[in-house]
């Protein structure tokens, strides 16, 4: 009885923390799609590897590692396609990172848009291209917090479907 209780417990944690992770996707302050794997590696380890399955546990590592880095290569994908240079990009993630100090949520975007616009009008001294870099990343950006978003739901249904299928 008390290992049942014990079981539902974790289970439960784990799924709060699953959920904090879906909303750091949204909110850039938690490391959204990392802290989902990092839940499900902690109920893993504690609960033992057939609780999940080791094909599932594979194939929700993958699923974390490619929308985990989502915002990184769709990002500069975005940019790249819009005209952005090498040194624009490195300029975006510096904006993003300083914005991400003022203003959390909004200030990242703000940072790495205005990053990529200052560091392409400096180069190319045409606001309209800059502007156009500057909207590529930004596009980039919001189809990663997309892909992000849908790779962490996908994570938390088949953990979900996986353990209940387990018990």
């Amino acid at each position: 009885m008390l290992s049942l209780i014990l079981d539902s417990l974790t289970f439960g944690l784990v799924i709060a923390f699953m959920a904090m992770g879906v909303i750091g996707i949204i909110v850039p302050v938690l490391p959204g799609t990392l802290l989902i794997w990092l839940a499900i590696l902690v109920y893993v380890w504690s609960q033992g590897i057939a609780a999940v399955g080791v094909g599932a546990f594979i194939f929700l590592s993958l699923i974390a590692l490619v929308t985990g880095t989502a915002d990184l290569w769709l990002s500069l994908l975005g940019a790249k396609r819009g005209g952005a240079s090498g040194r624009s990009l490195l300029f975006g993630g510096i904006g993003a990172l300083a914005g991400t100090f003022f203003a959390p949520l909004i200030g990242t975007l703000i940072g790495y848009a205005a990053g990529i616009l200052l560091s392409e009008y400096h180069t190319r001294r045409d606001w309209r291209e800059a502007a156009k870099a500057s909207l590529g990343g930004l596009a980039g950006w919001g189809l990663a917090t997309a892909v992000q978003l849908g790779g962490g739901l996908l994570m938390l249904a088949i953990f979900i479907w996986r353990v209940l299928a387990a018990a």
